[in-house]
């Protein structure tokens, strides 16, 4: 993914965006304001960034990172964003870093939500997907204050992050998992975009190295149909009404078998759900391998044009 530098300046309410400019070696810097109020505006009082916990869970505040656009007159569609790291490392920040499709997303006219949740091993499955749906509910019961449609809030994640949105996906009429604050609201989303994330955690053709986390993680061997590893598994959850999915998977991945992307695009559409698989030749995990096509920067566009699409007011 694009290298770039994030950091955020509680002192000061600015922001500060670092991101390496290709061919010249520097770097781009970009400044703004976290909140700049307009009362006459019927969009967010606030532009730029802005930082909440958006839930306590565990006797765990967690964070939740958004940026919206520099003006907005109007409820714009927001996209959770959800990070990877195999649900035991990782942040919203070094998310957020690593990946410029958040950029294209608020230049596009969407508000973005990058968030923090419980970590594996010291919290336990499924603590990880019980936050990301809190995060959901937040962002639909503050809706009107944060300037955002309700109705057209999707979800995008990489890797342990593409599981979590993934059940997002497939388990949005489902009580399930939508336990603490704002449970009178729903955690239901409108569009999926699902990079590299494990499909079918009882397949039998996991790397060693992923497998170990798995097990780790779920408590489960992963070729096995342990009940755990199956309700985990955004595959065995899909049904009609599922919002549409955009899969996006390197086809020489080492850490998640690209069969997990494929079997996930086929079973979805099975049932009736819209899924559009991207297989990026020679593309390992995480992406950004050099030479792999389609590049980062028409992937990254791809993802934007279909939240466009599917979350057009």
């Amino acid at each position: 993914m694009l290298a770039a530098t994030l950091a955020i300046s509680t002192m000061t309410s600015w922001v500060l965006l670092v991101g390496a400019t290709p061919g010249t070696g520097g770097a781009s810097v970009t400044q703004r304001p976290a909140e700049t109020a307009d009362p006459a505006a019927d969009g967010p009082d606030w532009q730029g960034a802005r930082t909440a916990d958006y839930c306590v869970e565990g006797g765990q505040s967690l964070a939740m990172t958004l940026f919206a656009p520099s003006a907005a007159t109007h409820p714009l569609p927001a996209i959770l964003e959800v990070h990877g790291g195999g649900w035991e490392k990782g942040s919203r920040l070094l998310d957020l870093s690593q990946s410029g499709t958040a950029d294209d997303l608020v230049r596009a006219g969407f508000v973005v939500a990058s968030i923090d949740y419980r970590l594996a091993p010291e919290n336990p499955w499924p603590d990880q997907i019980i936050d990301v749906k809190c995060a959901v509910r937040y962002l639909r019961s503050h809706a009107a204050s944060l300037g955002i449609d309700a109705d057209r809030i999707g979800a995008m994640g990489s890797s342990a992050g593409g599981q979590l949105v993934g059940l997002l996906g497939t388990t949005g009429t489902s009580p399930q998992w939508d336990v603490g604050p704002y449970v009178d609201v729903s955690s239901r989303v409108a569009a999926v975009v699902d990079e590299f994330g494990p499909s079918d955690l009882t397949a039998t053709d996991w790397p060693s190295y992923t497998a170990g986390i798995i097990r780790q993680v779920f408590g489960a061997a992963p070729d096995t149909a342990d009940p755990v590893l199956t309700t985990a598994s955004p595959l065995t959850h899909a049904s009609a009404g599922d919002p549409p999915f955009l899969i996006v998977q390197g086809t020489a991945d080492q850490v998640v078998p690209v069969s997990q992307s494929e079997h996930f695009a086929v079973r979805l559409r099975s049932v009736g759900v819209p899924a559009e698989l991207v297989l990026v030749d020679r593309g390992r995990h995480g992406l950004g391998t050099p030479g792999e096509v389609p590049s980062t920067t028409t992937v990254s566009s791809m993802i934007t044009a279909f939240f466009e699409r599917e979350l057009a007011g």
